[in-house]
């Protein structure tokens, strides 16, 4: 079971004395990943042709500094800027895919980093603060011989091949830790799987239901999303694999969580986006969630 976004959109409402202005509507096509910045004044997602940015309650469109619309994929992003995979765009001087690329200015400028024009890594996952980067690899290349979880810890140059061993079901989604290179978790149809070692041996954490969807909180615990439709349920793991708290999920129906993102200077300060499109955002920890975007289109409050 291998979920993907297609397409997504959210909108904020500009204020501007006592008058409220329509927002621009905003389109995603796709959705390879989701991700706030470490002073936690934007959020980026993107969308198949381009970045959208989130930033004082408004979604935007962004190019980069050459005016290119690049299609990222497996897109996380890092104290220091974003790391992605994917294809270029078609009028750019980039060999199809990308390998491994990292911006550090917000997409303007990108540093091509491993790989390029020989591998697109759709499930990937880098370590917050961490020098660790987790990919599941589709296909043999240049710099590994062996299908599936690879790590590297020097921006691609070199990689290693990870056991995986206690893993059930095919791999969802990747997460990195924000702070210990050697944990990362996984997920796949059948549940959620931790692991200290650098995903040599996981331990299952979740079971009998399928976690599309994992991020680890800036605050070390793992946060999962559980279930499907109206089933979803947002749970907190320790590192011990211990659910420790469930927070309260929006409302999804006939969907799923694909992508689950906690803002680095607000705890209680989440955001998810759905298969279907949709964008849910919540700054009192799921306590009460704004709806953004329906569908793949912005959702204009005003």
């Amino acid at each position: 079971m291998r979920l993907y976004l297609a397409s997504l959109a959210a909108v904020g409402v500009l204020m501007s004395g006592c008058q409220t202005e329509a927002q621009e509507e905003v389109e995603f096509t796709h959705i390879h990943g989701l991700g706030f910045t470490e002073d936690g004044e934007q959020a980026y997602i993107p969308a198949h042709d381009g970045l959208r940015v989130y930033e004082d309650g408004t979604w935007k469109n962004v190019e980069s500094g050459e005016g290119e619309l690049h299609d990222f994929m497996g897109f996380t992003m890092t104290s220091e800027g974003f790391y992605s995979s994917g294809h270029p765009n078609m009028q750019s001087d980039y060999e199809n895919p990308f390998g491994l690329v990292k911006s550090t200015d917000g997409g303007e400028t990108l540093d091509l980093l491993a790989l390029e024009g020989e591998v697109d890594f759709h499930v990937m996952s880098a370590s917050y603060n961490t020098d660790a980067i987790y990919v599941m690899n589709p296909e043999l290349n240049s710099k590994m011989d062996e299908l599936g979880l690879h790590r590297t810890l020097d921006e691609g140059q070199e990689w290693e091949s990870r056991d995986a061993d206690g893993v059930n079901g095919s791999v969802i989604a990747i997460a990195a830790h924000p702070d210990e290179e050697d944990r990362v978790a996984l997920s796949t149809e059948e549940g959620a799987f931790q692991s200290d070692d650098g995903g040599d041996t996981f331990e299952q954490v979740l079971s009998g239901v399928p976690a599309p969807a994992l991020t680890y909180a800036h605050t070390g615990e793992l946060l999962v999303a559980e279930g499907i439709d109206e089933e979803t349920t947002l749970k907190a793991i320790d590192a011990s694999g211990e659910v420790v708290r469930e927070i309260p999920a929006p409302l999804i129906e006939e969907d799923a969580i694909g992508y689950l993102a906690q803002n680095p200077q607000s705890e209680n300060t989440l955001m998810v986006t759905t298969i279907e499109r949709d964008i849910f955002y919540t700054e009192n920890g799921g306590e009460t969630w704004e709806q953004q975007a329906e569908q793949g289109f912005s959702v204009d409050e005003s």
